[in-house]
This record gives C-alpha cells, sequence and structure tokens, in this order.
C-alpha cells in the first residue's frame, strides 16, 4: 500500500495523485483531461520527477494494461515524461544514467519494470514504441519493435542501438513513405554513426509531424541534431534550418547554432560585436533577422532570448539589435 502522503510532487504532499489517476478511466472526457492536466502539473511539472512520479507508474501501466481504457494515450504520455522528462534533453544519443537525479533514476527504472505490458501494446498503441526505445540493448524489444510498419518504431530500434537493428533501418530508407525515409535516416545515423552517409540532409528543413512523438515530431530538427552523430559540423545546417522554423523548432535550431559557434561557452559580458568571430557574427544576424524565429503561437518567445543570453550575449531582440548596430530598426 502506497503511502501518498509521505510522497511529494511539484505542490507538496501527493494524497491527490491516486485519484487523479482513478479519473483517467473516467467515462467522462473532461474528467479524464481535467486529471491529465493536474498530474502533468504534479508529478512531472515541467519535465521534473519527484517522489511521487515513480510511486505512480504501477497504476499507469495498469491503466494502459487494460483496454477498455479510454485515451490510453494520457497515461502512456505521462510514463513517457516519467521515464525520461523532455526528451530533448537526451536526443539524439538516448539517455544518460548518470546525469539522471534519484527521482529521476526512480522513474526511469520503475518505466522500465513495466516493458513487458509495454511490448504487448506497441501494435494497437504506437506511442508504447516510444518508451521502449528509452531503454537501449533490449533485445526484447527489438524483436517486437522489428515486428511494426511503423516510423516510430524505426526511430526507437535505431535508440535501442543494437545491431539487429540495421538491416530496418535501411530497409526504411528506401521506403516509399516520407515519414518511413526519415525514420530510417535518424534509425541509421544513430546505428552507423559516421557510417550513415548524409542522408539527414534532405530532411533539414522539414516541418513537423504530430504522429511521431519524439521531440514533439519535429522532423527537421531531430535530424539536424542527429547529424552530430555522423560526425557534421551543424552550423551550416542550423543556418539553413532557422529559415523555416519559429517556435519550439527554432528553439531548437538556435541552440544547435549556437553551440556550433561558441564551442567555448559564453564571451565575456560586454564583448563587443566586432571581436565575435565570424561564426559568432553569422549566427547573431541570423536569428536577429529571422523574426519568426521570436514568436510562438504568434506572440514573442521568450525563451530565444534566454538562450542567447545564456551565451554573453544581450536578452531580447532590441537589446540584440542594438548591439548588432545601434542604428538598426528592427521589424
Amino acid at each position: 500500500m502506497v503511502d501518498w502522503s509521505a510522497l511529494r510532487h511539484a505542490y507538496g504532499p501527493a494524497e491527490d495523485v491516486p485519484g487523479n489517476l482513478a479519473a483517467l478511466s473516467s467515462p467522462d472526457e473532461q474528467e479524464r483531461h481535467d486529471a491529465f492536466g493536474e498530474l502533468w502539473a504534479s508529478i512531472v511539472h515541467q519535465g521534473n520527477r519527484y517522489s511521487a512520479s515513480a510511486a505512480a507508474v504501477p497504476l499507469l501501466l495498469d491503466l494502459v494494461a487494460d483496454p477498455s481504457t479510454p485515451d490510453r494515450w494520457l497515461p502512456l504520455h505521462l510514463l513517457g515524461v516519467i521515464a525520461v522528462g523532455p526528451d530533448e534533453a537526451w536526443l539524439p544519443g538516448g539517455v544518460r544514467l548518470d546525469l539522471l537525479g534519484e527521482d529521476e533514476t526512480r522513474a526511469y527504472e520503475a518505466v522500465r519494470a513495466g516493458l513487458p505490458v509495454l511490448r504487448d501494446l506497441v501494435a494497437d498503441e504506437p506511442s508504447a514504441a516510444y518508451l521502449l526505445g528509452w531503454y537501449p540493448g533490449d533485445t526484447a524489444s527489438l524483436e517486437v519493435l522489428a515486428a511494426q510498419d511503423d516510423p516510430t518504431a524505426v526511430v526507437a530500434i535505431g535508440l535501442l542501438g543494437l545491431p539487429g537493428g540495421v538491416p530496418i533501418a535501411a530497409r526504411a530508407l528506401t521506403d516509399e513513405r516520407p515519414l518511413m525515409r526519415w525514420a530510417g535516416a535518424i534509425a541509421s545515423a544513430r546505428l552507423l554513426g559516421p557510417g550513415a552517409g548524409d542522408g539527414l540532409l534532405e530532411w533539414l528543413t522539414a516541418g513537423s509531424d504530430p504522429t511521431i512523438p519524439y521531440l514533439a515530431g519535429d522532423l527537421g530538427g531531430y535530424a539536424l541534431l542527429s547529424l552530430s552523430l555522423v560526425g557534421a559540423d551543424l552550423f551550416e545546417p542550423a543556418l539553413i534550418r532557422l529559415a523555416h522554423v519559429t517556435g519550439d523548432p527554432a528553439l531548437t535550431t538556435v541552440g544547435v547554432a549556437l553551440n556550433a559557434a561558441f564551442p567555448d561557452g559564453p564571451v565575456a559580458t560586454g564583448t563587443p560585436f566586432r571581436n565575435l568571430t565570424d561564426r559568432q557574427q553569422r549566427v547573431v544576424e541570423a536569428v536577429l533577422h529571422h523574426r519568426k524565429a521570436w514568436l510562438l503561437d504568434g506572440h514573442e518567445f521568450g525563451n530565444v532570448g534566454l538562450l542567447i543570453s545564456d551565451y554573453g550575449l544581450p536578452h531580447g531582440r532590441d537589446r540584440l539589435a542594438a548591439y548588432v548596430n545601434p542604428a538598426t530598426k528592427i521589424i
């Protein structure tokens, strides 16, 4: 019996968690979605995990294992975040166990214990394949995923990192369906490294697809990140992609471009623009003049400014414009 009062989530004692978990199976859609929102805000708040997160896993697994559970994607989605948090932290290489904190490790291992349940779900719930991929070296998961004709399963096979996945990724590369070819390129980069060639480049300008759970469906962003696995210099590819993105995909792309231009970390505060390297100047100007990179759903996206300030540059588009040229007027 779980003593929920002794466990904690983002807002304190976790007594409310079992009630919200039970509500995920409610026949009332609004009640289910409200409960999901409460759990999202508490046991995986902003991608963090708490002592209550791991404790919730067995009950979530019971829900996904029951075919009568409506909207099984809701508990599956929670399991994914409990296992790894925001997946952009780990792509394209996979989870680094040595970087997990105590609560994160417990949560990750709690989901690992449910892999047999998740394997049984893959044929009916493709998002279960997403979860299997986060546990590298699992041969039982490879066998299950290999039987699926689905791009999420192919990407998961790549993340498993097993040699048996190489021919599966290779077949996907020649599939007539674009999403399967994309998945084949992603998986091949993970499995073969520099031997994967440049099959990723054609996807740099690709948009998002809501059917792909990795990186919230950001196809081009995942391709850009995967270029690091094949030994490519990400600077020019990032600038190419930058012209095609806004919102979260832009944040991913700006992050890659800045990292490539500032390999030694942030510059000293007050460093003049003229003292930046050619690459650094190019990325600053590219981000500054691509207005859509600063928007999320049509509104100012403050995270871009915060990311730029992490490299010692002025925070905010107006300040960045004045930094580059005090006479500049931005639109």
